[in-house]
């Protein structure tokens, strides 16, 4: 394995996770779905921060998807089909991992990286960057991650940038609210700075505990997810910082979250 694929940086209540591979476009292989793996088990098992923030090396990708360069053919058919279960292991690591992600998109997000990108919680992309499913392209059809695209677009429109393998700029991203917001490219680490110092004021137990209830729930039906929010509800006002918030909102005072 090359050394250093993933970077994996403690920044204050921030876990900062880069592809390091920016002479490939951040492409993806099968170490750098292991490294992201690892990095997702970091995020994890870290008690104390309020988020991560997702993004690629350099200013020209994000993540260009799969390596085709070095895909190698000549692998055994199991091998290849776990290194593809790998990448969907880390599409859902993120999405379930207890902390929110924050993709910072600094380029193309195209392929695998166009789903990497979409299983971010929120996404702030430069002015610069392009998304896409454009597999078909190359002879190949982004399976792993049309279900991601359809959550975000609906079946319709994901049908339509899967067969047509359209790039969109960043502008018609927004535009159908793929991504969260846009900014000139050298304001992106200021925009991103900016939302991530939101979070970092709020309470991890409680952002945990949305984002955990938000994800679950839309996979319910209504009549099976209210229930469940209901309960979600009650484990939450039990928490310390629920508590202190309350308390902290009537004292007219700045509430001092424990993360319990």
């Amino acid at each position: 394995m090359e050394p250093d694929l993933v970077l994996v940086e403690r920044d204050g209540p921030l876990l900062r996770v880069t592809i390091n591979r920016p002479d490939a476009r951040n492409a993806i292989n099968v170490d750098v779905t292991v490294a992201l793996l690892d990095a997702i088990r970091q995020a994890e098992a870290a008690d104390d921060i309020v988020a991560v923030v997702l993004t690629g090396a350099g200013d020209r990708a994000f993540c260009a998807g799969g390596d085709l360069g070095g895909l190698d053919l000549g692998a055994g058919e199991t091998a290849i089909h776990r290194g593809r279960a790998l990448f969907a292991e880390v599409l859902e690591g993120f999405r379930r991992l207890r902390r929110p992600v924050i993709g910072r998109v600094n380029g193309h997000a195209l392929a695998g990286g166009f789903g990497l990108a979409l299983a971010c919680d929120v996404l702030i992309a430069a002015d610069t960057a392009t998304f896409g499913a454009t597999e078909v392209k190359v002879g190949l059809w982004p399976h792993m991650i049309s279900t991601v695209i359809a959550d975000h677009v609906g079946p319709k429109k994901a049908m339509e940038l899967m067969l047509t393998g359209t790039r969109l700029t960043a502008a018609e991203a927004l535009e159908l609210k793929l991504v969260n917001r846009v900014v000139p490219a050298a304001e992106l680490d200021a925009a991103v700075d900016a939302f991530t110092d939101q979070l970092a004021a709020l309470s991890p137990v409680v952002l945990s505990l949305g984002k955990e209830s938000f994800g679950t729930s839309r996979t319910m039906r209504r009549e099976d997810a209210l229930p469940y929010l209901a309960g979600m509800l009650s484990v939450h006002v039990r928490t310390d910082d629920a508590k202190e918030g309350i308390m902290a909102f009537l004292e007219k005072r700045a509430p001092a979250w424990t993360n319990r």
